[in-house]
């Protein structure tokens, strides 16, 4: 409900997001079935400067510029925050990773929480919420090319790009100040634990050095520079995989 409210303040006058309009299926009196989608719904939606809600999928686009091509990871998609993550991300992006959660629970996803360790009982909490397709759109020689972001990352135990996956709408959290914590680590799409992340992997992943369990995977990487588009929709079944890398608990 806060999401609907925010997103409604934010739209012109007679934009409302499907979900919130009254529904136009069934019969009508004169025996037809009346269209699903009306002349004036929304569909491509600027929610936030480089955000965008296409409801006609759904998905979150957001823009993004290639920064990495080579190198072991810790994330996929990395907002520019207080705590630089550069050297260890294929994306950086420059929105807010508040606004990013904000515009997925518009489009129906409902977050869980990151991995969560606790040191006085040595017990791990595994990430929760709603499973996320990601994928990365751009130009390469006036042709429009999508892909999974798993297909530019490679498992460094295997030498083979990493296996179709999805990732969860963990929602990272509040600091006891009230900041949201992924605006300050910037850690949006990871690929091992840190407890304020918004999208994370299924599964314990350590952030250690030593243990990182996926590289770029340079050879199909578009160069560095390079403007391209993270997209977040709700997994397909496909994708729907627990992947879970070599690595222990860890918070990040």
């Amino acid at each position: 409900m806060l999401a609907c409210t925010l997103l409604a303040a934010t739209l012109p006058p007679g934009c409302i997001p499907p979900s919130d309009r009254t529904p136009s299926d069934g019969p009508r009196h004169d025996g037809h079935t009346a269209r699903q989608e009306q002349p004036d719904a929304p569909r491509v939606v600027d929610y936030k400067p480089g955000i965008r809600i296409d409801f006609r999928v759904p998905q979150v686009e957001i823009d993004a510029e290639v920064i990495l091509r080579r190198g072991q990871l810790e994330l996929f998609a990395y907002a520019k925050a207080p705590v630089p993550k550069e050297h260890e991300t294929i994306l950086r992006l420059s929105v807010s990773p508040l606004h990013i959660h904000e515009a997925l629970g518009l489009i129906g996803l409902q977050p869980g929480h990151p991995m969560r360790y606790f040191p006085e009982t040595d017990k791990v909490q595994m990430p929760t919420g709603d499973p996320v397709d990601v994928r990365v759109r751009y130009e390469s020689q006036g042709k429009t090319t999508e892909v999974s972001a798993c297909a530019w990352m490679m498992n460094l135990e295997t030498n083979q790009p990493m296996a179709p996956a999805h990732w969860l709408f963990t929602g990272s959290r509040r600091l006891e100040d009230g900041r949201f914590f992924a605006n300050f680590e910037g850690t949006v799409v990871t690929v091992v634990d840190f407890d304020s992340a918004l999208l994370a992997l299924p599964g314990p992943h350590s952030p250690s050095d030593d243990q990182l369990w996926l590289g770029a995977n340079t050879q199909v990487i578009p160069p560095t520079g390079t403007k391209a588009v993270l997209i977040l929709r709700p997994a397909s079944p496909a994708t729907r995989k627990e992947k879970r890398g070599q690595g222990k608990k860890g918070s990040g």
